[in-house]
């Protein structure tokens, strides 16, 4: 099983998974766009995951990953800089707001009860987290 832990260190490496580490890494913390991408990713997975409707849309992650290099970049980040922020990310804080986002929802992970509405809603307003999920 996968920690929210992991899921936030995995969001954060699917967004630039094709971008090599260069030898010196920027250790600032991510800007905030960074880190609102990678607390979506992980709650459209927890979604995903407790509602059997619903599943991961691997085609919105990469375009939307697309979209946040070349915001980045226009903000005048390198690909070095982009290519280390999964590592500089508050991983705690995505944990907090990921939890946040349930509390809030009335989510059970475990409860597809409580999942699958909140999922359809999120594809329905077609929100940011909507992005990340597909209707199955």
């Amino acid at each position: 099983m996968v920690t929210l832990a992991g899921r936030a260190k995995l969001a954060a490496l699917v967004v630039f998974s094709g971008v090599g580490l260069s030898g010196c890494l920027m250790k600032s913390p991510p800007p905030a766009v960074f880190t609102d991408y990678a607390t979506n990713v992980q709650i459209a997975q927890v979604l995903a995951a407790g509602c059997p409707n619903v599943a991961v849309d691997q085609a919105g992650m990469g375009a939307g990953a697309r979209e946040l290099g070349t915001a980045l970049r226009a903000e005048g980040y390198t690909p070095e800089d982009i290519s280390a922020f999964p590592d500089t990310l508050d991983v705690g804080a995505i944990q907090a707001s990921t939890q946040a986002y349930l509390t809030q929802n009335g989510i059970d992970p475990q409860d597809s009860t409580t999942v699958c509405p909140v999922a359809k809603r999120e594809i329905d307003n077609n929100t940011a987290i909507a992005a990340f999920l597909d209707a199955v």
